[in-house]
């Protein structure tokens, strides 16, 4: 569920800052072009399988652990990284469109349109790269944390 709630927040800026990337560049799923329906749709169809495989890994370190941690330590940890990720995601997105900006020429009567398009490819580009560095940082986490109950035990 949260990888569907970072693939939609991600889409629902992506999608209104070029929703040609959406309803041109990919498959025709659904009679839309609004940038919301494309953000609701593609969000949720990128991301759910990518979430199952990010859970069934947490899922299993969790469990070879000598005393696995709660599951809400582990979606607080989850939810901190996507948000790293939606952050990071926001930052290439602004970088590219004002580097495009810089570097190439404005004399095209398609600039703008073409600057957008490039803008929200480079970023979604990015994401599973980014994604799989999320979940080996997550994963290694939740191997080498302490239980929250031993540190309050402790004290």
């Amino acid at each position: 569920m949260l990888s569907c709630c970072l693939g939609i927040a991600l889409d629902m800026v992506t999608a209104h800052v070029a929703v040609e990337y959406f309803s041109v560049y990919h498959p025709k799923v659904v009679d839309s072009n609004s940038p919301v329906v494309m953000a609701l749709v593609w969000g949720v169809g990128a991301a759910w399988w990518f979430g199952l495989i990010v859970g069934v890994i947490l899922a299993i370190v969790n469990a070879r652990r000598a005393s696995p941690l709660p599951v809400r330590h582990i979606r607080l940890v989850v939810i901190k990284a996507c948000v790293a990720l939606w952050l990071t995601m926001m930052s290439i997105l602004v970088v590219t469109y004002a580097l495009i900006g810089l570097l190439f020429a404005r004399d095209r009567p398609t600039f703008e349109h073409d600057r957008r398009l490039m803008a929200v490819a480079a970023t979604h580009g990015t994401e599973y790269e980014l994604g799989a560095i999320a979940l080996i940082v997550v994963a290694r986490h939740v191997w080498k944390s302490r239980d929250p109950a031993e540190s309050h035990d402790s004290a």
